[in-house]
């Protein structure tokens, strides 16, 4: 196979540039911790400048455990300066500087041992085995990534397939809505048309309705007149058309609090600041306040208050249907915000006022009338599905799925991962959400945010938010870091910070063999 042998070639060229280096490294004279690229600033034969360049000192001030240089750039092998830094060699494995308090601490830092030369520790070299491991993941991340990048060579062109099917369905769905408009704009013109035929049609039957209302009215007060007029002239016992106080005391009806008495704030309510009054002002006024007083008397309906308790109920009750009925309403039709249906609203009105009887004719133009009503409703439901489906088209097409469009086939797919109390569902370009094993609802752990890697690298991390808020704390927010791997799958879920979640997670649209995670894992070891 031809993947092998560059494979040997590559690290058969890599020891022996490595072996150079580590033989250039330890033969070239430079003071106790310095790195090779910086060893020419530090020559024995002229006085040394600090790297700020603030002073110069003579060059045996170097590494003399005194802190002359306000940057530490005179002590890079001892731990004078605070703000200084030891350069570990660690031939045959990667160099590493650390901060300057760490020589002579005790522990051995570097893998070479070299930050201990004084602290009296004995500090194993073990930077052979540690760049053979490294090699060994080095070779391995190499293979993955060769493997992974013609899966990643998949999912770009199925990206881009996908990128361009979409843009194909929004230039058709553009297409539709504009025949949609146009149809709902043409039912509307005939509903509208229908519709005043109807009402002109209606409007007898409305006024003859107006008018039978107007009588029934007129009876209605005749009657209530009669009745207050029987009452007057029943109280009214020396027939003088005024109702005296002896008269109201006697009829013993005015007894608001029926404890036998006639309080004054009773005769206020009746009669105001008067002690009589006449038939007029009793069948206008009196009447009215006195008449429920007769009803409760005789049982013939409860007191107000009860009443409106009753009434109180029902509504909290019928309320309570209400949410639970809202609740329990599919989301997606709810975002569709698509219009009322008004055509049994309309039926409803004509059935009610008119008691859905009309002759042959006009029941023909309100059946045609109600039919326009429906087919206007229904033209402009289609043209909000339409519409929501071009904002969904769009917002996805909005979406950075990649430079090369890597991602575009995982908007939606989802992953779970299980610890010992939850589960665990990403699902990409989405949402994040916890759910206990002993039951209950999802638990939202962010929304798609954005790609939050860096400059470095943009695509290695994603970021979820606005997720449901901690008890007494903030929204929940996962981060999402993203690596090379042959499937894709959720790796781990931790939790380093209250309600800050992360997540790892592989697949092969991560495995760009021109990322710097890929060039780093290929190329640091020495």
């Amino acid at each position: 196979m031809i993947y092998p042998t560059w494979i040997n070639q590559f690290y058969s060229v890599f020891f022996i540039v490595g072996s150079f280096i580590t033989y250039v490294q330890s033969d070239v004279p430079r003071p106790r911790g310095v790195s090779l690229s910086k060893a020419p600033l530090y020559s024995p034969t002229k006085d040394f400048t600090c790297f700020d360049g603030t002073i110069t000192i003579p060059f045996s001030y170097v590494n003399d455990d005194y802190c002359d240089c306000f940057d530490g750039s005179d002590e890079p092998g001892t731990s004078a300066c605070l703000n200084g830094f030891f350069h570990c060699t660690n031939a045959g494995h990667r160099p590493l500087n650390i901060p300057s308090s760490r020589v002579n601490d005790g522990v051995c830092d570097c893998c070479d041992g070299t930050d201990e030369y004084a602290s009296g520790e004995t500090c194993v070299n073990s930077c052979e085995e540690l760049g053979r491991e490294a090699r060994a993941e080095a070779q391995r991340m190499a293979e993955l990534y060769k493997a992974g990048s013609h899966l990643r060579l998949e999912l770009i062109e199925k990206g881009n397939a996908k990128r361009n099917e979409m843009a194909e369905q929004l230039q058709q769905l553009e297409k539709d809505k504009a025949e949609a408009v146009q149809l709902k704009d043409e039912k509307e013109n005939l509903k509208n048309m229908l519709e005043a035929k109807e009402n002109e049609a209606l409007k007898v039957y409305r006024e003859a309705e107006e008018q039978e209302k107007q009588r029934k009215a007129e009876e209605e007060k005749q009657k209530a007149i009669k009745e207050a007029l029987e009452h007057f002239n029943k109280y009214d016992t020396n027939h003088d058309e005024v109702l005296t106080m002896d008269e109201i005391i006697a009829a013993q009806v005015f007894d608001k609090d029926h404890d036998g008495n006639l309080a004054s704030e009773e005769l206020t309510y009746f009669f105001g600041e008067n002690e009589s009054v006449d038939k007029e002002t009793f069948v206008t006024t009196t009447w009215s306040l006195l008449k429920p007083l007769l009803m409760v008397k005789d049982g013939l309906f409860k007191p107000v208050e009860e009443h409106e308790e009753l009434e109180q109920e029902d509504a909290d009750e019928a309320a309570g249907d209400l949410d639970t009925e809202y609740t329990g309403q599919d989301d997606e039709a709810s975002d569709l915000d698509l219009p009322q249906d008004d055509t049994e609203e309309h039926e409803q009105e004509a059935e009610a006022e008119h008691g859905n009887v009309y002759d042959e004719e006009t029941q023909k133009l309100v059946d045609e009338a109600t039919e326009a009503r429906q087919q206007h409703t229904d033209a402009e439901r289609t043209v909000r599905e339409i519409e929501a489906n071009i904002r969904k088209i769009q917002q996805n097409l909005e979406k950075d799925y990649g430079l090369q469009q890597e991602f575009a086939t995982l908007d939606g797919e989802c992953s779970e991962y299980e610890d010992k109390e939850y589960v665990y569902k990403l699902c990409v370009f989405q949402k994040v959400t916890q759910k206990s094993k002993n039951g209950g609802a999802e638990v939202g752990l962010g929304n798609w945010g954005e790609w939050a890697g860096g400059d470095q690298n943009k695509y290695a991390i994603m970021k979820y938010t606005n997720g449901v808020s901690c008890w007494n704390g903030p929204s929940r927010m996962t981060t999402v870091h993203i690596s090379c791997g042959l499937e894709t799958k959720l790796l781990s879920v931790t939790e380093p910070f209250r309600c800050e979640y992360k997540m790892e997670f592989s697949t092969p649209a991560a495995c760009d063999e021109s990322s710097p995670s890929a060039q780093h894992s290929s190329h640091d070891e020495l």
